[in-house]
């Protein structure tokens, strides 16, 4: 599927399901204790390191940027999907969110101190990782951090069903090696990595990848 294609997809399937991923999914008290530990680790190095505002890649209703806020990251957010940022502004007002893709930051270069892409690669297909982490690069702050989130495993799933709506997307499973090697390409330096098996409600292991853009010597 072409990558305008494949976009459109996922844009038409969360503006579907917007309301109903809100309603179920409210806050960030879903999430593994592993998942929130990688979180605050990436939260507190972008504070130690004073990197400076973070950008919530793909940040849906918003209730992962609202974590990163009450952690006290300057965040904001983008999301591909216009019903999913009308529903962040509604329920995390004083944040600021807009419609944008991963592929084409609204940002210059070397703007941001932090990218955090909570499960936001997985709609990506493989060859369209390269592109995504060079742009994450490309805003960044030299010393700035960027963090992946995606299920483990190797090839596409399908998706007809979703938060009660009947939809039409795929979701992409990676190898953590694959990641791993595409941010090194990239020109990040691998920083924390975790995996872990699926909880109740996960159908595959999941994995969180913390990089850095080196800084300046």
């Amino acid at each position: 599927m072409h990558v305008d294609d494949r976009l459109a997809n996922v844009r038409s399937a969360y503006d579907t399901v917007a309301e109903s991923y809100a309603r179920l999914l409210p806050d960030a008290s879903f999430e593994a204790p592993a998942d929130r530990g990688m979180i605050e680790a990436f939260a507190g190095y972008v504070k130690e390191e004073n990197a400076g505002p973070v950008l919530d890649a793909g940040c849906g209703a918003g209730r992962m940027t609202g974590l990163l806020s009450r952690l006290g990251v300057d965040v904001s957010g983008i999301d591909v999907s216009a019903g999913m940022v009308e529903v962040a502004r509604r329920t995390n007002p004083g944040l600021r969110f807009e419609v944008a893709e991963l592929r084409a930051l609204p940002y210059p270069d070397m703007h941001l101190g932090g990218v955090f892409a909570w499960y936001s690669v997985i709609h990506l297909a493989p060859g369209d990782l390269p592109g995504v982490f060079a742009e994450f690069f490309r805003v960044l702050r030299p010393g700035g951090y960027a963090m992946i989130s995606f299920q483990v495993g190797d090839g596409p799933r399908h998706i007809a069903r979703a938060y009660g709506h009947d939809v039409s997307l795929d979701a992409q499973l990676f190898p953590p090696a694959t990641v791993i090697e595409r941010l090194t390409n990239a020109g990040f330096t691998m920083v924390a990595q975790m995996s872990r098996e699926p909880g109740p409600r996960e159908k595959s292991p999941q994995a969180v990848i913390l990089a850095q853009r080196p800084a300046r010597h």
